[in-house]
């Protein structure tokens, strides 16, 4: 499992450390898990798949596929809600409304 670990953080090409931080852990326990020295708890495993979006079943046998979607569009989403959730409320109004402009855009075409 710690080599699968190891390919879903290089496939998303992330350091160690960046891909803890987001898993809420140090470039150590990455590092530690990668290596086999640490067995990686099952919630952490758990957050992972949700976070990364990482298929369980391959995960625990590496049969299947990788990724349950497009890591990239689901990094696009967080940081989208992201922004929109820093944005004032009359602002958070505009811009629903200008997505929703798009999307009518897109369906013409």
């Amino acid at each position: 499992m710690s080599n699968r670990i190891r390919a879903v953080r290089e496939a998303l090409k992330l350091s160690q450390r960046a891909f803890g931080e987001k898993l809420g852990v140090s470039r150590d326990v990455i590092s530690n898990i990668e290596y086999g020295r640490v067995q990686p708890k099952e919630l952490f495993l758990r957050h992972m798949c949700r976070l990364y979006k990482v298929n369980e079943h391959w995960l625990e046998t590496g049969d299947g596929e990788m990724f349950e979607g497009n890591p990239k569009e689901t990094d696009k989403l967080e940081e989208a809600l992201s922004i929109f959730r820093t944005l004032r409320p009359e602002f958070q109004d505009y811009a629903l409304e200008q997505i929703k402009k798009l999307a009518e855009l897109q369906n013409m075409n």
